[in-house]
């Protein structure tokens, strides 16, 4: 069971766990820890002005409250609100009165800004989920922030192995690993839609060229995830002279890699952007 990192008493009036924002990526988190059964409906808060999403978090027997002060009871506070939001939600919230493990999912906003915000019994840990989460396979990055101690990153890493695998970073490298992992769902997603359409352009069904297009992605993922080893994956099926080869040399041709470099560090330099817009 996950327990607060500091070992105190839990009583009824206290929730284990806080969530202050609860959509897509939140609620899939919210979801793996009820799935493992890490804690139990009763012991969590969540602090969600959708009513849609208070329905269903209420029918699961959560608690939900409009009210972000509800949560300076929480022994651990998950951020889950969207960054260009959060200085006003932090308002709300107040300066916590109690030591708490406050893990951020938020992009661009570092430890040191959050715990200026929340005051220094925030003990802080970032972590940079993805999309694959909300079927728990996903990949989050986790780094030891302002305040958090060792405790405060076993708590944040067994709460995100419940969507999937984990690895820890240095908190400078966040940016990078957002415009890696945490953007890169969508790259693949938006390959996975111009190659459908390519397909369709030459001369196959939507049907069929969606079959093909997800159960070769789906496939080579598989693939790549047991050698661990995309440059010899590649060689092997490209046969100088073959099909492969000729689409691959287009690829190049049409600048595929410098795409990609570019669009990591549009991705990198925006998270930094927008860290010092909501600083500012």
């Amino acid at each position: 069971m996950i327990e607060d990192s500091e070992g105190m008493d839990t009583v009824h009036e206290i929730k284990k766990l806080g969530f202050l924002g609860c959509g897509n990526m939140g609620g899939a988190i919210l979801e793996g820890i009820l799935d493992h059964g890490e804690l139990t409906p009763e012991e969590i808060l969540v602090v969600e002005r959708s009513e849609e999403r208070t329905s269903y978090w209420r029918d699961k027997g959560v608690s939900v409250s409009k009210h972000p002060k509800a949560l300076q009871m929480a022994s651990t506070l998950i951020l889950g609100v969207k960054p260009q939001i959060f200085d006003q939600a932090a308002i709300d919230l107040g300066t916590l009165e109690r030591s708490c493990t406050v893990v951020s999912i938020m992009a661009g906003i570092d430890s040191t800004r959050i715990s200026a915000a929340l005051g220094e019994k925030a003990r802080v840990v970032r972590t940079m989920p993805n999309t694959p989460c909300t079927i728990g396979m996903g990949i989050s990055a986790i780094a030891r922030g302002h305040n958090a101690t060792e405790s405060d990153m076993a708590l944040a890493s067994k709460i995100m192995s419940t969507v999937g695998r984990i690895i820890e970073i240095d908190e400078a490298s966040m940016h990078a690993v957002t415009a890696t992992s945490g953007s890169g769902p969508a790259y693949l997603f938006l390959m996975a839609e111009s190659w459908i359409e390519a397909s369709i352009a030459s001369g196959l069904s939507r049907e069929v060229a969606e079959l093909l297009v997800v159960e070769t992605i789906r496939g080579s993922a598989e693939l790549l995830h047991r050698e661990r080893d995309a440059i010899t994956l590649r060689k092997n099926v490209t046969s100088k002279g073959g099909t492969t080869h000729a689409g691959i040399e287009s690829l190049e041709e049409n600048g595929l890699r410098e795409s990609l470099v570019q669009a990591l560090e549009a991705a990198r330099q925006r998270g930094v952007e927008l860290g010092s817009e909501i600083s500012s």
